[in-house]
């Protein structure tokens, strides 16, 4: 039995025989279901936070709206975001951590998929398109597990990156690691009024 390809499986396309048995009318069936459900995920997410008066507004939801996207998809989550008093966008997907701001949205935008499983790395990069729009603030190095906190008062949250310290010992078996402590390596007051904030 061959192993799966990864590299394959990013060249496979529409009608491909890889790709829902190379029949279009399933692919395109396919197709037409997610991007209605990821319309129906906007116009959700725009009317729910229109109505809210929380003190702090914050997505969490599996892909972010510019590393997962095309400019096109990008360009649909952004006009959703903008003027929508969001202050942190948390996500997965990609098996890594980092820290974005865009000044122009008044979002943090925060990758935390580095948890846990099998797989783990390098965050995700900002694709050329998004750079006029955000700003990497700290992305973790792709070789550790880790995870984000956040900690709210009524004026900042306090986004922390934690991760293993230096006096764990792993090894192949759980048995033989030496269990240590937990350290913050990145730490970030988000300011309620959309703005950068600072290191903590």
């Amino acid at each position: 039995m061959a192993m799966a390809n990864s590299q394959n499986c990013d060249n496979i396309a529409r009608g491909d025989t890889n790709c829902c048995g190379g029949d279009t009318t399933m692919y395109d069936a396919c197709y037409n279901k997610f991007t209605e459900w990821g319309s129906d995920s906007r116009a959700q997410l725009a009317e729910k936070v229109a109505t809210s008066n929380a003190t702090w507004k914050i997505v969490n939801t599996h892909y972010g709206p510019y590393d997962h996207y095309a400019e096109v998809g990008m360009n649909k989550w952004f006009d959703v975001l903008r003027g929508s008093g969001i202050h942190a966008f948390l996500y997965g997907h990609t098996h890594g951590e980092k820290h974005d701001y865009s000044s122009s949205l008044g979002i943090h935008f925060v990758e935390n998929g580095a948890g846990g499983g099998i797989q783990k790395e390098s965050a995700s990069g900002i694709p050329p398109f998004a750079t006029n729009y955000v700003k990497n603030e700290w992305a973790f190095t792709g070789d550790e597990y880790g995870f984000f906190s956040l900690q709210a008062s009524k004026d900042w949250l306090k986004l922390q990156y934690h991760t293993t310290d230096n006096s764990w010992a792993f090894t192949e078996k759980f048995e033989g690691t030496t269990i240590g402590g937990v350290v913050a390596k990145h730490c970030w007051y988000i300011p309620a009024d959309g703005t950068e904030g600072k290191a903590c």
